[in-house]
């Protein structure tokens, strides 16, 4: 297993700097491995993580865990909140880990030990959960596929639209986050 330093180096490598947002992530997912005994070399696929934020700690939380959006093992859900929810897909355990203090380090201190050596329970506040994971959020091929009767293309994992009798991908159904310019 990696130390919390080679962990932030990762981090800090795929996100494109070190930053306390690094190493909150980092400490997060090594705690929420840890509570559930999860070790992300050899449990890689029993690992899913749901991230509340956008933000800087989301990279590091995937890179410690090892999930991605494209393995469908790392779910987004932009709540604005420094907090993740780490499930053993296996056992169905789960814990919320949010961040309950917003400590940063002295001018000139090391960011790295600052956040290695302040305890897990001066940071965050974990909680028990229960997360019911739909089939067609997990991980694998796709459960369903359905094509939109307006713009023909498929649509994948249950993300159609039923609207007047009609399937519609959800750009169709009037939800798109795009304007068509051509």
């Amino acid at each position: 297993m990696n130390t919390f330093r080679q962990d932030v180096e990762r981090a800090g490598a795929y996100h494109g700097h070190i930053c306390s947002g690094q190493c909150i992530g980092v400490k997060m997912a090594r705690l929420g491995l840890g509570t559930l005994g999860l070790d992300p070399e050899r449990d890689r696929k029993r690992i899913y993580v749901f991230v509340e934020c956008g933000r800087c700690p989301a990279d590091a939380i995937g890179i410690v865990t090892g999930t991605r959006l494209g393995r469908r093992t790392l779910r987004a859900m932009d709540f604005g909140k420094v907090a993740a929810t780490f499930v053993d897909l296996e056992t169905g355990n789960a814990v919320r880990i949010q961040r309950h203090t917003r400590r940063h380090p002295a001018e000139g201190e090391d960011l790295i030990d600052f956040y290695e050596i302040m305890p897990d329970e001066a940071m965050f506040k974990v909680q028990r959960v229960q997360v019911d994971i739909p089939p067609c959020d997990l991980p694998g091929k796709p459960v369903e596929v359905q094509y939109c009767e307006i713009c023909g293309e498929d649509i994948t994992d249950s993300r159609h639209v039923v609207k007047d009798g009609r399937i519609l991908c959800k750009a169709c159904a009037g939800e798109a986050y795009y304007t068509l310019l051509d």
